[in-house]
């Protein structure tokens, strides 16, 4: 191997470097299992990525706020997170909204009932004593529909911020009595001036009728 050569070679030889160091290796046949567990894994990751994409900015600024600097992006850690708590869950009742960032305090209280309009979803939230020089910059959540996250994730994804005390949002769009799971946490304002987010809680509620 004292020449340089890289890649495959009909269906016999695989050649290549690996920190500096030339190999050559038989062909082997790339395996795709198809078993249920595995396709289930598959849909989940899938699922989860749609979800990001649908994502409002208010949800995904608090991943991407855990990924800067770090060896991976804001959507990284959304689909490997919820992939982790959902895992054979045939519903988002353990959905991670905020991963929390840079130490902000979570709600000391978080919680969302039937709202009086169709369609809609009243949050209310319990601030923390904030630390010394810290200020909440503003409460946020979403609500999606319940669903199993082995299918194809429906596209509601509605989202709220608030930034005034006692911080009260009502989520609208959300369809004549669709049970809902409704992720909330808050957003700080840091004595440097950045931004940290806390850890969302969740709550369920059946959109108003």
């Amino acid at each position: 191997m004292s020449f340089g050569a890289s890649g495959q070679i009909g269906k016999g030889i695989v050649m290549g470097n690996w920190r500096g160091v030339k190999y050559a290796r038989s062909y082997v046949k790339p395996a795709n299992p198809q078993t249920n567990a595995q396709q289930a894994n598959r849909a989940l990751f899938a699922f989860m990525r749609e979800m990001w994409k649908l994502a409002p900015s208010i949800v995904a600024d608090a991943w991407n706020a855990f990924a800067a600097g770090r060896p991976f992006t804001g959507m990284n850690k959304w689909v490997g997170e919820n992939v982790r708590v959902i895992g054979s869950a045939t519903d988002l009742q353990d959905l991670i909204g905020s991963p929390g960032a840079r130490g902000g305090l979570p709600p000391s209280a978080f919680a969302a009932v039937t709202g009086g309009g169709s369609g809609e979803i009243n949050v209310t939230f319990t601030a923390p004593t904030p630390p010394a020089g810290w200020t909440i910059a503003k409460a946020q959540c979403f609500a999606v529909h319940d669903q199993d996250p082995h299918g194809i994730f429906d596209g509601v994804f509605i989202a709220n911020e608030d930034s005034t005390s006692p911080y009260a949002i009502t989520l609208t769009g959300l369809g004549s009595a669709k049970p809902c799971v409704v992720c909330g946490w808050l957003k700080w304002t840091k004595p440097d001036g950045s931004l940290a987010y806390s850890v969302s809680l969740l709550d369920t509620a059946t959109s108003g009728a």
